[in-house]
């Protein structure tokens, strides 16, 4: 015989509920929500006096806590931008909980201090956080530890045989070089010699300006210690260093000074004059300041004074960028042949002799044929042949004189650095002078009765 018991008032099945005695169940149902609740609310209480009465916050163990602790706070994109500065370790970019701190990355620059510009302790949104280099000022021995490094020696042919040597400089990594274009001017063959004795072939002539005396200059070789250039305001009164090779052969030579004015022009390029002391050999190298940063390159001293050189502002160098030729060294050549060819000799009154020159002929900017060529002849009787026609190497060239086609040829002579010297009142004529004062070149010119022009064009160097 099965014994038969009384179910309980619910009985709990895998899937359902079976109840009996629905009524008499919620009732005892609601009786015991209503103590639970009753329950909490005294002990949140409780906690509340406690609380108040030591000072202390009492963690919220209730619904609301629990609700805080299953929600999820925002997570934020943090960025950082070194500005120019190397990566040493850390992360650039970080993703960071909202009310947490981002961990800055080692970062360095030569020669710099590090600030960041905003704070990333406390992350409440997306951020860009930039780094900001304030430049450390070097000590004369540091200067030229850099600089030394970054100068080179450039040796050069000329077309009539002759060898020189100037200075230049490293301004990237890639073999790219700084120098004077008096240095290279003319040259069939041009090398590189470096710090650590590395001798290079010139692969390419980047960029030339007569104008501006400064040429751009190729070799193949990598991770070259390139100097940085100045972008600040130079200012009077401020050290200046200098670094090249002294007499072509003196190399590594380093001289101090201080800039003695800003604002020198020079065949109408900017200059700065110093008293930082160069030398033949140091045209080309580069001035520096206390940072060790690029502000002129050297190109020459004014020999009548004492401590008076000239640099030309690192500033030119943008007129070279805009405008390169990339020439290979025989590409260069021919074109110095191609340029001298319609050019005139320039006559060395110092030395007695003629040097080819870029300075194209009246005839080769304006149309007019020369009428007259005259060389200086101690063996002749009247001191002088006149020869029909144009000439090269003749002391004088004269031709008829139209005013608009003498306005072209100034204006012409002007693109190439002459400037306006002098005007003077001679009998029977008026003589106007123009002088290059990179090349010690003169050319003047004498208007006789409106009727035709002697052109002379000499060198006082």
């Amino acid at each position: 015989m099965v014994e038969h018991r009384a179910l309980p008032d619910y009985v709990r099945f895998p899937n359902r509920y079976v109840v009996s005695n629905v009524g008499k169940g919620r009732k005892k149902m609601n009786q015991f929500k209503k103590a639970k609740i009753f329950l909490v609310t005294a002990l949140l209480l409780l906690q509340l006096i406690l609380s108040a009465c030591s000072g202390r916050s009492t963690p919220n163990t209730g619904p609301s806590l629990k609700k805080n602790l299953m929600s999820k706070k925002p997570v934020y994109t943090v960025t950082f931008d070194i500005n120019g500065g190397t990566l040493v370790s850390g992360e650039l970019e970080q993703q960071v909980t909202e009310g947490s701190a981002a961990t800055a990355p080692i970062v360095e620059k030569e020669n710099h201090k590090l600030t960041w510009d905003r704070n990333f302790e406390n992350i409440t949104s997306d951020i860009l956080i930039t780094a900001q280099w304030e430049k450390t000022e070097l000590t004369s021995t540091e200067i030229a530890e850099i600089v030394q490094k970054s100068t080179v020696t450039v040796n050069c042919e000329y077309y009539d045989g002759s060898t020189g040597s100037g200075s230049g400089f490293f301004i990237d990594d890639q073999g790219t070089i700084v120098t004077s274009y008096h240095v290279i001017e003319h040259a069939t063959s041009i090398n590189v010699e470096t710090f650590n004795s590395g001798k290079y072939d010139v692969e390419t002539i980047v960029a030339f300006s007569e104008l501006n005396d400064l040429a751009i200059l190729k070799i193949n070789t990598q991770d070259s210690p390139a100097l940085e250039i100045c972008t600040d305001e130079v200012k009077v009164g401020e050290a200046a260093y200098a670094n090249g090779s002294a007499l072509g052969i003196l190399t590594g030579t380093f001289t101090s000074g201080t800039v003695s004015n800003t604002s020198r022009i020079i065949n109408g390029v900017s200059c700065i004059q110093m008293d930082t002391a160069i030398s033949s050999g140091n045209s080309g190298g580069p001035l520096v300041n206390t940072y060790g940063e690029v502000i002129g390159v050297n190109a020459m001293s004014y020999i009548d004074g004492e401590n008076l050189n000239i640099a030309v502002k690192i500033e030119n160098l943008e007129d070279l960028t805009a405008n390169k030729v990339n020439y290979t060294v025989k590409d260069y050549e021919e074109w110095v042949m191609k340029e001298t060819d319609r050019s005139y000799s320039v006559y060395n009154a110092i030395n007695d002799y003629f040097a080819y020159s870029t300075i194209n002929t009246y005839t080769h900017v304006t149309g007019r044929d020369c009428f007259k060529s005259i060389k200086f002849d101690e063996t002749q009787e009247s001191g002088e042949i006149i020869y029909d026609g144009y000439v090269d190497m003749c002391h004088m060239y004269i031709y008829d004189y139209v005013v608009e086609e003498m306005d072209t040829y100034v204006e012409y002579l002007k693109t190439k650095g002459f400037k306006f010297e002098e005007r003077e009142e001679k009998d029977g004529y008026t003589l106007y002078t123009y002088y290059n004062e990179w090349t010690g070149t003169i050319v003047s010119y004498s208007q006789h009765d409106g009727d035709f022009i002697v052109l002379d064009i000499s060198s006082a160097r």
